[in-house]
C-alpha cells in the first residue's frame, strides 16, 4: 500500500512538471511552481526529486514506460513482415505518440534539456539511448535468424545508423517539418531502404 502510494504520488508530480514544461518551457518552470501544481510542499517534492534534472529524466523513462507494451506487440506482430517494413516500422513506432503541437513543444523543449546534460559516455542521456538501441538490435537479429538479412551484415554499425536515423526524423518531427505522419513514415521507409540495401536477402513481401 505504501509503495503504491508513492508511486501514485511519483507519477503526479511528474504529470505535473510535464503540464508545466509544455506551458512555459523547462528552463522558466521553477521546482515550487511543480509543487504547487502537484498539491504538495516543496520540501516534499524534494525528497522524491532533489532536482530539477532528475525530473526531467524521470519524465523520458516514463515515455519509455509508456511504449513498452507497444514495442512489444509490434516485435510480434512483425515477425512475418519483411525487413525494410519491419525496421522503419519499429523506428516509427519510437517516435510516435508526439502529435500535437504543444506536446511537440515539450519534447522540444525536454531534449534541448537533456542535451545539455550529457556531457559524459554512460550518463543518463546514454542509459535513455541504449533502450531503444536494444530494439533495433533485437530487430536486427531476428532478421539475420529468420534470412532476410545478410550473415556479414556489420550489426553494431547498423544499430548506431538506425538510431541516427530514428533520432534524425524524431528531431525534425518535434520541429513540425513534416506535413503529415503519412510523409514521416514515408520517408523512414525510404532511409531505411537505402540502408538495408546490399545487405537484404531472401524473400521481403510480407
Amino acid at each position: 500500500m505504501r509503495e503504491r502510494k508513492r508511486q501514485e504520488r511519483n507519477d503526479t508530480i511528474i504529470d505535473a512538471a510535464m503540464a508545466l514544461f509544455q506551458r512555459d518551457g523547462y528552463e522558466q518552470t521553477t521546482m515550487e511552481e511543480i509543487a504547487a501544481r502537484a498539491d504538495i510542499s516543496p520540501p516534499t517534492l524534494y525528497r522524491y526529486f532533489p532536482r530539477k534534472t532528475e525530473l526531467l529524466i524521470a519524465l523520458f523513462w516514463k515515455e519509455r514506460e509508456r511504449l513498452a507494451g507497444a514495442l512489444e506487440e509490434f516485435h510480434k506482430k512483425s515477425a512475418a513482415w519483411d525487413a525494410v517494413s519491419a525496421v522503419a516500422g519499429l523506428l516509427y513506432l519510437n517516435n510516435s505518440g508526439i502529435r500535437s503541437k504543444s506536446e511537440r513543444k515539450l519534447w522540444r523543449e525536454a531534449t534541448a534539456a537533456l542535451m545539455r546534460m550529457h556531457d559524459e559516455a554512460n550518463d543518463e542521456f546514454r542509459a535513455i539511448k541504449k533502450y531503444f538501441e536494444a530494439h533495433i538490435e533485437r530487430m536486427l537479429q531476428r532478421l539475420h535468424r529468420d534470412g532476410l538479412i545478410a550473415r556479414d551484415t556489420p550489426l553494431p554499425a547498423m544499430i548506431n545508423v538506425l538510431y541516427a536515423v530514428a533520432a534524425e526524423n524524431y528531431y525534425r518531427m518535434i520541429a513540425n517539418e513534416f506535413r503529415s505522419a503519412e510523409d514521416e513514415k514515408r520517408i523512414m521507409e525510404d532511409q531505411v531502404r537505402l540502408i538495408l540495401k546490399g545487405w537484404l536477402i531472401g524473400k521481403q513481401t510480407p
